[in-house]
């Protein structure tokens, strides 16, 4: 007995209720801090360092059959992560397929 195998983000969902046809294709995740604090002793050397407001920023590429694009500002969940819509990139190659690039955020510091 074979199993079908499964690719692309598990729990990939925008709005509610879920809207599904997304076939991730590829997907990259970066954090990066907005305000980087340093303390420096009497001989400049760092001694202490915080790094406040992080945001993840997550891209990826999709290919889309039945499902509507989203728009920037609207919420999308991959694994149970909340992120902001950034913006959509799509390519229309032929009839039945959309190719899109979809780059969201999620900020320490954003309720969404």
């Amino acid at each position: 007995m074979s199993y079908p195998i499964e690719y692309g983000i598990s729990g990939l969902t925008f709005g509610s209720p879920a809207v599904n046809g997304f076939v991730v294709q590829t997907f990259s995740n970066s954090s990066k801090a907005g305000v980087v604090a340093e303390v420096f002793d009497e001989n400049g050397r760092r001694v202490h360092s915080r790094y406040d407001d992080v945001t993840n920023e997550m891209t990826f590429d999709a290919i889309i059959k039945g499902a509507t694009l989203p728009t920037p500002g609207q919420i999308f969940t991959v694994n149970s992560v909340d992120y902001e819509t950034l913006s959509v990139d799509a390519k229309y190659g032929n009839k039945e397929f959309t190719a899109c690039s979809i780059k969201g955020k999620n900020s320490a510091n954003l309720s969404v």
